[in-house]
Order: C-alpha cells, then sequence, then structure tokens
C-alpha cells in the first residue's frame, strides 16, 4: 500500500521518538554531526519545532520559538516523552482535512501547508540521521519517503545560500551504494563516512 506524505511523516516521527527513546544515559551530552548541538539540545530543537509547528497548522500563535527552546526539556525523561507526545501533535495536525491545502504562517514566511509537511519531514529525517550517528544506532527510515524528501531538498537547496548565510552547510556527496538517508544528509553538508 502507498504512503501518503502524511503517513510517511507519522512513521518518520516514529522511528525519531524510537530512536530518542534508546539514547543512553551517558549519551546525552553526546556532540552530534549537527556542530551547533549535543544529543539532548538536539531532542530540544526537535521538540521545539514540533510544537511550532504544530501551533502553525493550527494557526495559533506559536507557544515558544527558537530562542525558548534550550533547556526547555531538562531531563533524558522528560525530553523521551515530550518527543512523543509533541510529534503525535504534530503529525495529527497535519493530517486533519485540509490541512495540506492551505497557506500557513511558518517561521520561514507564509508557505502552503504541504511544503510545512516537506520542511518537517526533512528537519525529522536529517536530525534522525544526526541522533543515530551520536549515539551508534540505524536510521531505519522508508527509502521511499526518503527519495521523494531528496527532490525537494535539492529545490529548497538551490534557492538558499550555503552556511553561515544560510541554514545548510555546502552539500556533499554520499557513496553511490549509500543508502538514501545518507544522501539526504549529504545533500544537507553533513560529512558521510564509512
Amino acid at each position: 500500500m502507498s504512503k501518503t506524505p502524511v503517513t510517511a511523516f507519522a512513521g518518520i516521527v516514529d522511528t525519531v521518538a524510537q530512536l530518542v527513546e534508546a539514547v543512553a544515559e551517558d549519551q546525552w551530552t553526546a556532540p552530534t554531526p549537527c556542530s551547533d548541538w549535543n544529543v539532548s539540545q538536539l531532542v530540544d530543537h526537535l521538540v521545539t519545532g514540533q510544537r511550532v509547528f504544530t501551533d502553525v497548522m493550527a494557526e495559533q500563535p506559536t507557544s515558544q520559538g527558537p530562542e525558548q527552546s534550550a533547556g526547555t526539556e531538562s531531563t533524558p525523561a522528560s525530553l523521551k516523552a515530550a518527543v512523543r507526545e509533541s510529534a503525535g501533535a504534530l503529525a495529527a495536525a497535519f493530517a486533519r482535512p485540509g490541512a495540506l491545502e492551505r497557506t500557513v504562517r511558518a517561521p520561514i514566511g507564509e508557505v502552503p501547508g504541504a511544503v510545512a509537511l516537506h520542511l518537517q519531514t526533512i528537519e525529522h529525517l536529517v536530525h534522525g540521521w544526526d541522533l543515530a550517528q551520536a549515539t551508534g544506532q540505524k536510521a531505519l527510515f522508508d527509502d521511499t519517503a526518503v527519495e521523494r524528501e531528496i527532490e525537494f531538498a535539492r529545490g529548497l537547496v538551490a534557492q538558499l545560500p550555503p552556511a553561515p548565510d544560510g541554514p545548510f552547510a555546502m552539500s556533499r556527496t554520499a557513496p553511490t551504494d549509500a543508502p538514501a538517508i545518507d544522501h539526504l544528509a549529504a545533500l544537507l553538508g553533513r560529512q558521510i563516512t564509512n
């Protein structure tokens, strides 16, 4: 059965939540491939983004912004609970009738709901990859969903300047036989090692 973008997203955030739930006690301060954050900060960033985009999709003022993310979920247990709860709320918000067809006011400006879904899908895929790399886990994402987001991300990257002015580091390449998730991570500037 073919997955819709919304059902694919629900599966992706579930996979990310499973990665978070498997983080060992001594791994929360470990560095991640995303140089701005350690594991705890990365998960906190995901939770904040989930809550912000849930509000965006509900056409409500956002309950918190990026400046409020640092340290809001202070313990591993609270982070594990928060990521699961906020992921479920966001998946439900995207699944509401008409959610993808209307224009919403996202942190980057007004976009169709379908674009907001792409942005959050890519966010979860790449940060899920970051988390897996940092904690020695496998990020078992659906290749078809990842490949769909690679196509969207290519167009996005072409429109944006690379870091430090843009949100992504310079694109890199992954080995041709690497999994699709590695190709997406490399496209968004992650170094892929064998």
